[in-house]
């Protein structure tokens, strides 16, 4: 139970920080995505890292590793979603 309470403490806690600081990772991999695209692929980023440097905290390994290359996994929809063309602000107008 413990290992739990340590991993969603670190989790957001790294999230936060980064929220509260103004950290923009994302700028510094890709220069392509629409800016509205960019923000989410900076969420998804930063969670990627947070959930992967909590597992380690945690003292799970395997969950840390796995939860990062999870995350980065999913953020494959960011650049499909683009190449799409698909606007929401568009179709709530």
């Amino acid at each position: 139970m413990t290992e739990y309470i340590v991993f969603g403490f670190f989790d957001n806690f790294i999230m936060l920080l980064g929220a509260f600081t103004g950290i923009s990772i994302e700028k510094k991999f890709f220069k392509k995505l629409p800016t509205g695209l960019m923000t989410i692929l900076g969420a998804g980023i930063g969670n990627a890292f947070s959930d992967g440097i909590a597992g380690i905290l945690a003292t799970n390994i395997p969950l840390g590793i796995g939860s990062f290359i999870g995350c980065l996994l999913a953020l494959i929809i960011i650049p499909i979603y683009s190449k799409l063309g698909i606007d929401r602000t568009k179709t709530n107008q």
